[in-house]
């Protein structure tokens, strides 16, 4: 019997006899045994494999939520432990999303998010990780769908730069940038801008489901564009508890402390509220430490276009635009101050619209808008019924809390 790591009468890459299929519980356990190197950051890999069963009871996870799919050659024996020897191995996260065609039809669908995509080093060279993204592809057309259905669309974040890996195989680059914000202390807080409220867990709930309803209004509006087609995953609490989840046992684990804020809110006079919710991201090193923003919501003063970018619509735009910008300058500010109470590196917020923007060179001149060239890079894949020739695929609300 071949063991896990074996080089021995490997297969083609093309081989009839390779087949991908779900993992077992002892195949799950060694294939994140196998990428810990690449994920643990600072955890050793008895607290990795803690941290990936504590994912697996979230709600997002549980009940068939996350697929583990390894590439394996059928023509082979199982190795001594019972564990198929793994060429490759992925997983697949469920979660809702939204459709709406160019009249506004908003449709509720079933996306999955592909990650932890990993091919043993020993193996690597062989297109054992093209061919299982290939029949990855096929599998997800109708994987967990209703019967006849197909998956519309589905995403995943590439850590191997904007390379043409993921494209070949139908994984489209979309927009990657962020902007950064360094740590704050309260003596060098702006002066003038708006009180902010810390959120806590108990907020996450209700604040989720308002901000589906807007996102569900806004892409209920015709698109300017008959050729045009909107998605979005759903900002749901089902998917800010899972980067809840993994946040609350790393601050644990790794500082002894409860990250017990969740975000930050503020009022916007008259006009609804500003706020965002957040996470803490813990790297290999302190300096890979970020508080990065899951989701920044301005209720009632937003509407969404085609390119997933917030425009004023209020008739008095100088004003309300002054309003927007001092109230999201207030949370970016209350998220380097959390950023420093954490030791963390900087403060993210992924994709940032214009105003956004405004806001972070109001509290820290320098900021940038960086792009992102070798992590995380936002790709699509359309799945669904082939639109019009020249149809464009709009990601609506591309930002951190839907990465896994």
């Amino acid at each position: 019997m071949p063991s896990a790591n074996s080089t021995a009468d490997l297969p083609d890459s093309e081989s009839p006899t390779l087949q991908l299929v779900q993992a077992n519980e002892a195949e799950m356990i060694e294939s994140s045994t196998m990428n810990a190197a690449s994920w643990r950051g600072s955890l050793d890999v008895n607290a990795y494999l803690e941290r990936e069963a504590h994912l697996r009871n979230t709600n997002l996870s549980r009940n068939g939520g996350i697929t583990y799919w390894i590439l394996v050659d059928t023509a082979a024996s199982p190795t001594v432990k019972g564990v198929r020897r793994i060429l490759a191995s992925c997983e697949t996260l469920r979660k809702r999303a939204l459709l709406a065609r160019s009249d506004g039809e908003v449709t509720e669908t079933i996306c999955h998010a592909v990650g932890s995509v990993y091919c043993n080093s020993a193996f690597r060279g062989r297109g054992y990780a093209q061919r299982m993204l290939a029949d990855l592809a096929s599998i997800l057309d109708t994987w967990q769908q209703k019967e006849g259905a197909c998956t519309d669309f589905t995403v995943l974040w590439s850590d191997i730069g904007k390379q043409h890996f993921y494209a070949r195989l139908g994984w489209n680059v979309y927009p990657s940038t962020h902007i950064m914000l360094s740590p704050k202390s309260a003596r060098d807080c702006a002066y003038g801008l708006p009180n902010t409220s810390l959120l806590s867990a108990e907020d996450v709930e209700d604040l989720c489901r308002f901000d589906e309803a807007l996102l569900r209004s806004a892409m209920a509006k015709p698109a300017s564009s008959a050729k045009t087609v909107r998605v979005a995953l759903v900002p749901d609490a089902a998917t800010m508890q899972w980067h809840h989840a993994r946040e609350e046992f790393l601050g644990e684990r790794l500082r002894d402390r409860f990250p017990f804020t969740k975000g930050a809110s503020v009022d916007i006079a008259s006009r609804g509220r500003a706020w965002c919710i957040w996470t803490r991201t813990f790297g290999t090193t302190r300096n890979d430490d970020v508080l990065n923003i899951l989701r920044l919501v301005v209720e009632e003063e937003m509407a969404v276009d085609e390119q997933a970018m917030p425009v004023v619509v209020d008739e008095d735009q100088a004003e309300s635009e002054q309003g927007i910008v001092a109230a999201v300058a207030a949370i970016l500010e209350q998220a380097q101050l959390e950023a420093t109470f954490w030791g963390m590196s900087s403060v993210q917020l992924w994709n940032p619209s214009p105003l956004t923007l405004k806001a972070a060179k109001k509290i820290e001149p320098s900021a940038i808008l960086v792009d992102r060239d070798e992590e995380s890079i936002t790709s699509l894949r359309w799945h669904g019924k082939v639109p019009p020739h020249n149809t464009e695929i709009d990601w609506i609300a591309n930002e951190k809390y839907a990465w896994c």
